[in-house]
């Protein structure tokens, strides 16, 4: 549109404005990173919502205006959490303020899209994007995820404009005519003084050690997380944003891991623990010409292209290019190697996480992690105590199931052999009741603890048995084998 500006500014408002034109009934999908005075405004319209409640999808939200805290049924809103549940809306899944919505990345638009007979998909997008180019086209930034699709769909599209977005590259951009509200953001500003006041505020035991913490947060994450780290003690945050230095444990892992690595091969490493510690730990070190097809960034995976490690050459999909659908989990390093570099390109999770396109590169590696696997290889990356939901599915199961399928590919389970500083051991006989199978055992294939590294493909529920328990933890071995022999005989 040759006058895009004109455009613009008929749609731009204020977040009250827009919200305005949300009604009962309406689907809403509140992606990854949300716009906070959005959702604020909406929340403040809870009084005005009668009849059908309003449906909000959410997907690890790391704002709450108030639902998530709110008295279950007492509100004009239902919650939905998708894909990923997180740290911080845990609580109100435990306290069932809302119900987990099993969803894939790469499917997630399937039911609107293809059998929309009683499905209610979402035709609300709220979502943040970028001040638009000289052509009229804005992006979603680092925290890319589903925001464009979201955007291509809904009937009602609403984002605040922040301008200090990172730039990216890539197939990410969508034009202003496609939004029906535009409300221009001021930036956060978190300086020296905003910093002095919240460290006044903190008990002196906190302080010091918050203080060291901030300058290492990354800078894209800073304002979503600041207004709650008076809430929070720094060890929390440091575990939540993969800054606390790795336990001994995943050291040996790393090393583990990287006997599996060979020269070409194209990676994907999971962003929970121990994965996203791989990278800092050496995992890839001394490794040539790897290609990196992923969901989202692992620390450090942009500083393996600036050392030679990752070039992409051998990559039959984006040859030459790091792909992913979002940039989140990166560290303040590679973002400063990522801003506006063509080598780093991002796409829509229905294109980049599809089975078939992971596949399609010989020698695809996943890394990702499970909180308990059974003797058979079933592996559950979602429940404890049984049914207890912690995050959900993510982009695991497309990433395991598509590295498993390519020519030469390798899908890798990594786990600490035991949880609870060392109570519990996290390779079990059979899978607690209620416990959330992530990956089917016919789909397992390696499985890395500090101990070794268990080869499960191609063996029967004996042998895989023998496997697993040799990289159990030693005080739980022999309780293991009993439980083997007696299912399975003498091992």
């Amino acid at each position: 549109m040759s006058d895009w500006r004109g455009e613009y500014q008929k749609r731009l408002s204020t977040a009250e404005e827009a919200v305005a034109r949300v009604r009962p009934g309406d689907v809403v999908n509140v992606p990854i990173f949300p716009p906070r005075a959005l959702c604020d405004a909406l929340w403040s319209r809870r009084g005005e919502l009668d009849g059908e409640a309003v449906r909000l999808q959410l997907n690890a939200s790391t704002h709450d205006p108030g639902w998530l805290s709110a008295t279950p049924n007492a509100l004009p809103f239902e919650l939905d959490f998708e894909i990923f549940v997180g740290d911080f809306a845990r609580p109100a899944h435990d306290e069932r303020r809302g119900q987990y919505l099993p969803n894939l990345f790469s499917t997630c638009f399937k039911p609107g899209d293809e059998r929309c007979a009683g499905h209610r998909s979402p035709n609300v997008a709220v979502v943040v994007c970028s001040e638009p180019n000289d052509e009229g086209f804005v992006h979603f930034g680092a925290h890319h995820w589903t925001k464009r699709s979201l955007v291509r769909r809904a009937d009602l599209v609403l984002a605040e404009v922040h301008r200090d977005l990172l730039p990216v590259r890539g197939d990410v951009f969508a034009h202003v005519s496609e939004f029906d509200a535009l409300i221009e953001m001021e930036p956060v500003r978190i300086g020296p003084s905003e910093i002095e006041d919240l460290l006044e505020k903190l008990p002196e035991d906190r302080r010091e050690k918050m203080a060291d913490l901030i300058p290492r947060i990354p800078r894209d994450r800073l304002a979503g997380v600041f207004p709650l780290l008076p809430a929070l003690e720094p060890g929390t945050v440091e575990r939540a944003l993969g800054l606390g230095e790795p336990p001994e444990s995943y050291r040996a892992i790393a090393g583990y891991l990287s006997e599996v690595v060979q020269d070409g091969d194209c990676i994907q490493i999971g962003v929970g623990e121990p994965s996203s510690t791989m990278v800092r730990l050496g995992a890839f070190d001394g490794k040539h010409d790897l290609g990196v097809h992923t969901e989202l960034l692992a620390p450090g995976t942009a500083q393996l292209v600036e050392a030679g490690i990752v070039t992409g050459r051998r990559k039959n999909q984006f040859p030459g290019q790091v792909v992913a659908t979002a940039w989140t989990g990166g560290s303040n390093e590679d973002f400063e190697i990522i801003a506006d570099n063509p080598t780093f390109q991002l796409f829509d999770p229905e294109v980049i996480l599809q089975i078939a396109c992971i596949a399609a590169n010989d020698n695809q590696l996943s890394i990702n992690n499970a909180l308990s696997i059974d003797l058979i290889g079933q592996i559950n990356s979602e429940t404890v105590l049984g049914s207890r939901l912690i995050n959900g599915t993510g982009g695991q199961p497309e990433n395991h199931i598509g590295a498993f399928l390519s020519k030469g590919g390798r899908a890798v389970t990594l786990l600490p052999s035991t949880a609870l500083d060392g109570v519990v051991s996290r390779i079990v006989p059979e899978l607690d009741a209620g416990s959330i199978v992530t990956i089917p055992r016919f789909f397992a294939d390696i499985v890395i603890t500090e101990f070794g590294i268990a080869r499960l493909l191609g063996k029967n529920h004996k042998e895989r048995a023998a496997e697993l328990i040799a990289v159990a933890h030693p005080d739980f071995r022999g309780d293991l084998k009993k439980a083997a022999e007696q299912r399975f005989g003498s091992l």
